[in-house]
């Protein structure tokens, strides 16, 4: 047990002081990925299962082992104190990784100083700013070297249950992360580079179990990549894969802060089995990464994605300064790579930090210091080249305290990196244009408050801003994300479905008297302004342009509407109509008495329209027009709502590409009410 004492000390220590840091944290910034891993998490706790559920339905989620760590975090707390707790947990959780860099280290260099140093490379790069996040590379970052480690053991000791533990720690480490996948062929690809294919009939014997597996998953219509099935479509090898391939390993290494990759990579041109175990690994993550951003990605340097190879080149780096000699030829691998990457990196400038690509936190100064994009590329080209020469130098000098130097240079590059990926993390206010630091559950919170979070509510998600995409998104989101009670979303196919398909949504249609074809037990949040659809049932509480409603069951609606936007805005040229259905139990025709809310568009002084038999100017400020709908007992009553003329009006904040595009209108209906009062026959 000696042997895990230092790196169990290293991690508990830098695991502390990360701690610290991401416990600060105290809102969300990546959507909807963060709302996804609370609601796995939330949903163990809620139906005591492992099976990953989002509103009360299994998912194809394959990356459940970090919702699984979360989950006890979550239990019985509000989502405030369990998000604060989630990222401490964080912190140790996936600085765990720098034991088994350490262990592996160990294997390569057995000298424990080097091991020490690659377990603290792998504990303080940029990338722990993932930490502050609910994300699934917290988890997947230490499975990756457990993996790694058992594969090493395995390549280098072939006995049957060696085999057994690396098949093992490859299915814990695709559970953590399903692109993970990929490693499946790195031990193989590695065994066959050493030559001893023929040690390892066990491990031959798992992959035929789990191909056949993999078969009669997709025999049933399912996918083995789960909720990432979508990406194997397409070319897998675009034309550009290979500049993309240079380029990503350039933004690796710029991560590292050059020098480890470049020691590491020269030291990883051997015939030495963690040599070819790495590099097969690293090549086939760098593949498939770059794939994915050229196909999904808009081409976009994602090392969120690549970062888990970065031990590896601090491992490789390790190795090389433990028996520090004079650099030989294989110094022209990683140096080639630099040069051919920088030179057709994209560098992107963001304002905030991009999760997707941390390191490019340092794209925006050099492209702003030494000559916009191609000034970028050549100062890092130049860099790239002087950090071989660096190594060259180094070299000459000979003894250990070239060594030394090398890997002080080293840390200091990395935490000077890693320090700067958290100063912009804190500096500008989060992705939902709130300070990171203030919690904003006294405000957000308020349905847990206001139901219990055990209850169930049911969102229906729809613009509470006109003219705006984001802002309406984070809304619904931060009413789900905020509070338990959130466990569902119900609206009508394709409509404001501001969360992806792993958010399964209930599909809300109408018969002739108002019936839904779905229904939901407890509570429904619907906005005050929602002009689709108003669910009948008695409001509980009225709160940040919503309505908590404790709806009838089984659900019906009051009316709907067709002919309008979907955002409540008249089409120009169209009729709208409004629908009043009978209420339950209604034996004859009856008078409804229903209100109509307007606005005009900006810049439009005045427009004329019409509700029903009556007609009103809107101008300025909102108008409402009351008017009766004689209601029949089986069928609906309508209201037909015309408007004269038609001006340019705000975006369509359903999709992002609606959003993007102008339209025009007459006036939006900002409300729809329809009284509860019983008028006469008619």
């Amino acid at each position: 047990m000696r042997r895990f004492v230092p790196p169990v000390a290293l991690w508990l220590v830098c695991a502390a002081i990360l701690a610290v840091i991401t416990s600060r944290v105290a809102d969300w910034f990546v959507m909807t990925d963060e709302l996804l891993y609370e609601r796995l998490a939330l949903s163990v706790d809620r139906l005591r299962s492992p099976v990953p559920h989002v509103h009360g339905v299994v998912v194809g989620s394959i990356s459940q082992l970090y919702p699984l760590l979360l989950a006890p975090i979550f239990a019985s707390r509000t989502v405030a104190q369990g998000l604060q707790l989630a990222h401490v947990l964080n912190a140790f959780v996936m600085l765990s990784a720098a034991i088994p860099a350490y262990l592996l280290a160990r294997r390569v260099t057995c000298d424990t100083r080097a091991s020490l140093f690659a377990a603290l490379l792998t504990a303080i790069v940029p990338w722990i700013v993932l930490s502050s996040f609910l994300l699934t590379e917290v988890a997947a970052y230490p499975a990756f070297l457990w993996a790694l480690l058992a594969f090493h053991v395995a390549l280098t000791e072939p006995r049957p249950r060696h085999d057994l533990v690396a098949v093992s720690a490859l299915v814990v480490a695709v559970v953590a992360r399903t692109q993970f996948a990929v490693l499946a062929a790195a031990l193989p690809g590695a065994i066959l580079l050493a030559g001893r294919w023929r040690a390892h009939r066990t491990l031959g014997l798992a992959y035929l179990a789990g191909a056949v597996l993999a078969l009669v998953v997709v025999a049933t219509g399912h996918s083995v990549l789960g909720t990432y099935g979508s990406t194997t479509s397409g070319n897998p090898v675009p034309a550009s894969i290979a500049p993309a391939f240079f380029s990503h390993l350039a933004v690796l290494a710029l991560g590292l802060g050059l020098v480890p990759f470049v020691i590491g990579g020269a030291w990883l041109v051997r015939r030495e089995p963690f040599a070819m175990l790495a590099s097969v690994t690293i090549v086939l993550l760098t593949l498939e990464v770059a794939s994915y951003d050229l196909r999904f990605g808009g081409g976009l340097v994602r090392d969120r994605y690549l970062f888990y190879a970065a031990p590896l080149f601090a491992i490789a780096c390790a190795a090389a300064l433990a028996r520090w000699a004079s650099p030989r030829w294989s110094l022209a691998v990683p140096t080639g790579v630099l040069v051919a990457g920088f030179a057709t990196a994209p560098l992107p400038v963001f304002e905030k930090l991009n999760v997707d690509t941390p390191v490019s936190i340092v794209d925006g100064y050099l492209r702003r210091e030494v000559g916009g994009l191609g000034g970028a590329r050549t100062f890092l080209v130049v860099a790239g080249v002087l950090a071989a020469l660096l190594v060259v130098e180094a070299g000459l000098l000979r003894g250990r305290s070239a060594a030394l130097a090398l890997a002080a240079c080293a840390l200091l590059l990395v935490t000077a990196e890693t320090g700067y990926a958290f100063e912009r993390l804190f500096r500008l206010d989060g992705t939902a244009g709130r300070p990171l630091t203030v919690d904003p559950s006294g405000q957000l919170g308020w349905i847990d408050r206001a139901v219990g979070r055990g209850a169930n509510v049911t969102l229906v998600p729809f613009p509470t801003i006109t003219g705006e995409y984001f802002t309406n998104a984070a809304y619904w989101w931060d009413a789900e994300f905020w509070n338990v009670s959130a466990t569902r979303s119900a609206g009508i196919p394709g409509r404001f479905e501001w969360t992806p398909s792993t958010f399964p949504k209930l599909a809300l249609r109408f018969d002739r008297v108002g019936r839904a074809d779905a229904t939901a037990p407890g509570f429904v949040l619907q906005a005050v302004g929602d002009t689709r659809f108003h669910l009948a049932g008695t409001v509980v509480t009225n709160n940040r342009r919503a309505f908590l409603v404790k709806p009838e069951q089984p659900w019906r609606a009051d009316w709907t509407t067709t002919g309008l936007y979907d955002d409540g805005w008249t089409r120009p040229g169209a009729v709208a109509r409004v629908q009043v259905y009978p209420y339950p139990g209604q034996q004859r025709r009856v008078l409804r008495q229903l209100t109509v809310s307007v606005f005009a568009p900006n810049g439009v002084s005045a427009r004329r329209f019409t509700v029903g038999p009556k007609s009103a100017v809107v101008r300025d400020n909102e108008v409402s027009v009351t008017t009766n709908v004689c209601v029949p007992p089986r069928a609906a009553g309508t209201v037909d709502v015309r408007v004269d003329g038609a001006s340019r009006i705000a975006n369509d904040p359903n999709t992002q590409e609606t959003f993007a595009e102008p339209r025009n209108g007459g006036v939006q209906i900002s409300r729809i009410y329809l009284s509860g009062q019983i008028g006469a026959a008619c």
